[in-house]
C-alpha cells in the first residue's frame, strides 16, 4: 500500500479565535410585550440563550413588536428590521464572546495577576 494511503488524515483547520454566540432570531422576540426593553439577562431567563454565552440577533423571521434591545451583537438585517418597527438596538461594549479552544471546548481565559517587579523586603537601603 502506498505511503500516502497509510498516513492518518488530518482533521483540517480549526479556527482558534472563533467566537461562539447564542443565536436569537427575530421571530423569537415576539414573545416580549410591545415597547419592552430586553437585555441579555432576559434572554437567559426566558430560555432563548444559554447562560454565559453572548447573544447575537439574526434577521430570520418577522418582528411584530417595537422593542428596545441591548445585546452583544446583531446582524444588519436584524438591526434594520427592529429599527423599521420603531425599536432600538444597543450593542454592549465588550462583546465577550467565548473563544473555542482547538480541542473543541470553549475556553475561559482567567486574568493573570500582575507580576511583582520587586518582592517585599527587597528594597535597597542607601549606604553612605
Amino acid at each position: 500500500m502506498p505511503l500516502a494511503q497509510r498516513l492518518p488524515k488530518l482533521g483540517g483547520f480549526k479556527n482558534r479565535f472563533k467566537k461562539v454566540y447564542a443565536v436569537v432570531n427575530l421571530t423569537k422576540l415576539n414573545r416580549f410585550e410591545d415597547g419592552a426593553t430586553v437585555e441579555p439577562d432576559q434572554f437567559y431567563e426566558v430560555g432563548l440563550a444559554r447562560q454565559g454565552l453572548p447573544v447575537k440577533l439574526l434577521g430570520t423571521g418577522k418582528l411584530r413588536r417595537r422593542l428596545t434591545i441591548t445585546t452583544h451583537a446583531a446582524s444588519d438585517s436584524a438591526r434594520s428590521a427592529i429599527e423599521a418597527k420603531g425599536g432600538k438596538v444597543t450593542l454592549l461594549e465588550d462583546a465577550g464572546a467565548r473563544r473555542v479552544s482547538p480541542s473543541g471546548g470553549a475556553s475561559r481565559s482567567a486574568p493573570t495577576p500582575p507580576s511583582p517587579t520587586r518582592g517585599e523586603g527587597d528594597e535597597e537601603s542607601p549606604e553612605a
